[in-house]
């Protein structure tokens, strides 16, 4: 087992990219020993960055390796780093944080490829046992003899196989709940035929049949619903701040990642907040910030907003915080900005989701003066 000092060592030689291939196996089997290592190392990185990428006026010179050969030359990496945590603390506090330009690198850094999400989930029963989904076949049954079927192409399906009375009455009360990791996707068929696709940091409330006048689910995240048609049984997705959308058979788009957004593909949807309804039509978007009064709606171009469920990226005229925002939930990434500027830098481009990320952060390459260094799953974004 490494000593601490030596693994600070070793996790600075990596970071500086200096680490030979026996260096570098050592930190990634470190790293994949535990979460605690690899909590460790992110905040080892953080510090790193911030001082890889900074100056301060008198004090720290341009040249991060010189200053930080002559910062550690009687001290041992573990303290070194503790000063540096605390001069890193200290500039940006006192608002004398500089950021460096010319000596980030401008193409890519050693080419890792990062993995892609894949479909997976766990499914809360209604006893509370967890279940673990992935791309294989598994058959479950709920309490009221309700069918759960897990299918090898990463799908559940609901199917009633009793029917009695007493039953039907109690069918509302057994919910499931979907939860679809970082780095995940799911979809699902309710028991009224309705199709749901879930994407990444997704959580689903449902009842396994439904019963009554309405049909109802609760969403945190982003899902898109295909909804099967009944007009005595409206459908209604209900999620924060009293926010619902109410349908009869339509497909739609909600994301509450930042607020309540809806974009209406076909049919007609209402959106309702607080006893205000606000009706969509196709091509349009509804937006809720609850730091904003009301309901803003919008016409829109929907493929940029509905073409994840088919496994695209699409982005158009998009702030790269949003895009690195979408793009860090299903790649698994940190991401760290220069500056903040970066964030509303707008860009355009696609991508297939089970690409390799890379090859669009070269292509925001060629159209702006954004950079791309890649160490691992994190992302530094600096400014040419």
């Amino acid at each position: 087992m490494m000593e601490q000092n030596e693994i600070d060592e070793k996790l600075l030689l990596y970071l500086l990219d200096e680490a030979d291939e026996i260096v570098r196996e050592d930190v990634e089997i470190w790293l994949a020993e535990s979460e605690r290592n690899r909590e460790y190392f992110r905040e080892f990185q953080r510090v790193h960055l911030a001082l890889e990428w900074s100056v301060y006026a008198r004090e720290v010179q341009p040249d991060f390796n010189t200053f930080r050969r002559k910062l550690k030359k009687n001290l041992n990496i573990r303290v070194w780093y503790s000063v540096a945590a605390v001069l890193v603390l200290a500039l940006s506090v006192g608002g004398v944080l500089f950021w460096r330009t010319t000596e980030v690198p401008v193409q890519m850094a050693r080419e890792i490829s990062i993995q892609p999400g894949k479909p997976q989930a766990i499914l809360v029963l209604s006893s509370g046992e967890k279940v673990e989904m992935g791309m294989e076949t598994r058959q479950l049954e709920e309490r009221d003899g309700t069918s759960v079927r897990v299918n090898e192409t990463g799908s559940i399906s609901y199917q009633a196989v009793r029917e009695d009375e007493t039953l039907e009455k109690d069918a509302e009360k057994v919910m499931n709940r979907l939860l679809i990791p970082r780095g995940g996707e799911f979809n699902l068929t309710l028991s009224d035929g309705t199709r749901v696709w879930l994407n990444a940091e997704t959580e689903l409330l449902y009842p396994v049949r439904f019963n009554g006048m309405q049909r109802v689910v609760y969403l945190k995240g982003e899902a898109y619903f295909d909804v099967a048609k009944n007009k005595e049984m409206p459908f209604i997705v209900q999620m924060e701040d009293d926010v619902a959308v109410r349908v009869y058979g339509t497909e739609f788009n909600v994301n509450t990642y930042d607020g309540v957004e809806t974009v209406l593909v076909t049919g007609s949807v209402s959106m309702n907040q607080g006893g205000k309804e606000v009706l969509l039509k196709p091509n349009q978007k509804g937006i809720f910030d609850k730091s904003k009064d009301g309901i803003k709606v919008e016409d829109v171009d929907v493929l940029p907003y509905v073409a994840w469920k088919d496994g695209d990226f699409i982005f158009r005229n998009e702030s790269l915080g949003s895009i690195m925002d979408k793009l860090s939930r299903w790649y698994g990434l940190d991401v760290f900005y220069q500056n903040g500027g970066l964030r509303d830098v707008h860009l355009s481009g696609n991508l297939k989701r089970y690409k390799d990320v890379q090859e669009l952060f070269r292509s925001f390459e060629k159209i702006s003066d954004a950079r791309f260094k890649v160490k691992g799953n994190t992302v530094f974004i600096s400014k040419l």
